[in-house]
């Protein structure tokens, strides 16, 4: 009887040990990468948790593992652990959890509260928990505190629920798609997505900002993208996101390695990102998608000052991305597309030209005043060199011509009426428009025998 009452009291104080560590918060993903059996496209689990309950300034084994909401009180769960030591600065993988062996387990210190927060990771292997659909839950194994070499403390977040996805390209619920990027952030921290601008909630995915010191390269069942374009690449994060995700990632959230506090959040207002990448319902599968969070769309339009009435005149525009579509107003009904175009227009007057260039993530607007001139005053030859200046002027302009042939100075105003002519012989001459009424003109000049001549927009302040 007594025996009886001695183990009774052990077991209870064992129970109480464990009910003493509790989880203040934590940030843990929705969903995880998991499939049963063979699982060749291993993706890391990560997450920030903070305890307490601890013995203040105690040293703890620790590894991280995952766990049905059904398994035993005694289950240590399962899942590869990835070791995080936030006071070393290391981060290691390990498919052998043990609490004897250094490789197998790292360290954790309490603070004089008896408390601890920092990232822990897990991987999930082919065990049957980690079949598609299911739910898990992540759980941190410790030992007593006190160097023990056994588990002590089984501490199980059950209030953070993960669905378990694979890859894979249909719109279940059950499948989920490769996303990766490379940003300016520092290694071993930690990117935060979220499917709002704000990044609140939980988020969607988390993953490591390379190099973060493990070469994943050998491990033939770590998901083959991770390896090929992410692993051990400085500034490269990649994870795994549902497909059925309607607004799509449109929250990146960088958290420091140490401290977990928000270094960085950029967002996207519809989750189609500038680099035109969509990441709303995403059926990519294991064919991952380069986010490029960081492009920005930069385009450049040539659109003439003036063109002639009947006469065809080019428009040109261009973009960083090969792939954007460009449309253009020419500000009198008409519309066209393509990179360069032409357009005739029917009668004179100042018509404001846009060229809207997009990729479906974002777009650039474009636009310039062109004066139509009637036709009658088309200049046919543009081959005569000339300066004017100054050019805005208060009346005063000065030519200066490539020739000393007689030439004639002709000036229309933007509807292309003659308002001032003059003749002049030799490279250069002033010409007084101080007669003229501020505004737009368009000043020739024309060689009077060789027919040589070219048009130059002014401005009269």
């Amino acid at each position: 009887m007594k025996k009886n009452a001695i183990l009774f009291a052990l077991t209870l104080l064992a129970l109480n040990t464990t009910a003493q560590i509790t989880v203040n918060n934590a940030i843990v993903p929705q969903y995880a990468q998991g499939n049963s059996t063979t699982n060749n496209g291993r993706t890391a689990i990560w997450n920030w948790i903070s305890l307490s309950g601890l013995t203040p300034n105690a040293t703890y084994r620790y590894y991280t593992t995952m766990d049905t909401a059904n398994a035993s009180p005694t289950s240590n769960g399962v899942g590869n652990s990835y070791l995080v030591n936030s006071t070393s600065g290391t981060v290691r993988r390990t498919a052998n959890t043990s609490m004897s062996s250094f490789g197998n387990y790292d360290s954790l210190v309490a603070d004089s509260s008896g408390m601890y927060s920092g990232w822990f990771g897990c991987e999930a292997t082919g065990n049957g928990r980690f079949t598609p659909g299911n739910t898990i839950y992540p759980k941190v194994i410790l030992n007593n505190g006190n160097g023990g070499t056994s588990v002590a403390n089984r501490v199980f977040l059950t209030s953070y629920p993960i669905a378990v996805i694979n890859y894979g390209t249909t719109s279940t619920g059950t499948e989920g798609s490769a996303l990766y990027d490379s940003l300016d952030a520092a290694p071993k921290n930690f990117i935060l997505l979220y499917d709002n601008t704000a990044g609140t909630g939980r988020p969607i995915s988390i993953a490591i900002v390379e190099n973060d010191g493990m070469s994943l390269a050998g491990i033939t069942s770590v998901a083959a993208f991770y390896r090929n374009s992410v692993d051990s690449m400085p500034f490269h994060w990649g994870t795994i996101i549902p497909n059925g995700l309607p607004n799509g990632i449109r929250g990146i959230e960088e958290r420091d390695f140490s401290s977990g506090a928000v270094v960085d959040l950029s967002g996207d207002a519809d989750g189609w990102w500038c680099s035109g990448i969509n990441t709303a319902n995403m059926s990519n599968g294991n064919t991952a998608q380069f986010l490029n969070s960081t492009f920005s769309l930069s385009s450049a339009a040539s659109i003439p000052d003036t063109v002639w009435v009947n006469l065809s005149a080019n428009f040109n525009a261009s973009s960083n991305d090969p792939n954007a579509s460009i449309t253009w107003d020419f500000g009198d009904t008409s519309t066209a597309s393509g990179a360069s175009v032409t357009h005739t227009y029917t009668s004179s007057g100042i018509f404001s030209v846009t060229a809207i260039i997009s990729n479906g993530g974002c777009s650039d607007t474009i636009w310039h005043n062109v004066v139509v001139m009637l036709g009658t005053n088309v200049p046919r030859q543009l081959t005569l060199g000339f300066d004017i200046f100054p050019n805005p002027t208060t009346g005063i302009i000065n030519v200066n011509a490539k020739t000393a042939a007689e030439k004639e100075v002709i000036v229309y105003n933007v509807l292309g009426t003659e308002v001032f002519s003059q003749t002049f012989t030799g490279t250069s001459s002033a010409i007084d428009l101080s007669s003229l009424q501020k505004g737009v003109y368009f000043l020739r000049v024309r060689e009077t025998a060789g027919g040589k001549n070219a048009t130059k927009r002014i401005v009269i302040e």
